[in-house]
C-alpha cells in the first residue's frame, strides 16, 4: 500500500508543478515542468501506483480467502 501512496504523492507534486507553472507564468517553472526528468518521474509515479494497486488487490484476495496462497494455510 505504501507504493500506492508514494506514487500518488509524487504524481501530486508533479501536477502541482504544472499548476504553479500556469499560475505564476515563470520561465524557470516552465523549464522544470517540461524537463526530461519530470517525464521520467511521471512514469515512475504511474508505475508505483500500479504496483501499489496490485499489492493491495492481492492483500484483499488473501483477506477474502481466495488468494493464490489461501489454500496453503
Amino acid at each position: 500500500m505504501w507504493f500506492f501512496f508514494a506514487g500518488a504523492a509524487l504524481l501530486t507534486g508533479i501536477l502541482g508543478l504544472f499548476w504553479a507553472k500556469d499560475r505564476f507564468a515563470s520561465p524557470a517553472l516552465h523549464r522544470m515542468a517540461y524537463h526530461e526528468l519530470t517525464a521520467r518521474l511521471t512514469v515512475v509515479a504511474a508505475a508505483l501506483i500500479i504496483i501499489g494497486a496490485l499489492v493491495a488487490g492481492a492483500d484483499m484476495l488473501d483477506l477474502l480467502g481466495i488468494g493464490p496462497y489461501a489454500w496453503s494455510k
